[in-house]
């Protein structure tokens, strides 16, 4: 109830939801020369970590377990939505 507004604020809701992918870790220039790291890419990893700290400790440590596999925020909100969202509206 408190994340969603939060992230919403911070122009930060379109990583958790998954509307905002992952861009390709690499570039190829049309040289053909080796892959280059896509910038768009670290800055994108970085806001995920960022985002990901802050729903990891805001959760209680009777929860934690569920998020060991979870490697981005969006895989968070998705593990939380499926583990405790009401099926009825």
């Amino acid at each position: 109830m408190q994340i969603k507004p939060y992230l919403l604020g911070q122009g930060m809701y379109a990583f958790v939801d998954g509307s905002y992918p992952c861009p390709a870790p690499y570039v190829t220039s049309t040289d053909r020369a080796a892959p280059r790291i896509n910038p768009f890419f670290l800055l994108w990893k970085q806001q995920d970590q960022l985002i990901m700290s802050a729903l990891l400790s805001s959760l209680s440590t009777e929860i934690l377990h569920l998020m060991v596999k979870c490697d981005t925020s969006h895989s968070i909100w998705q593990t939380l939505e499926k583990s405790f969202a009401s099926p009825s509206h």
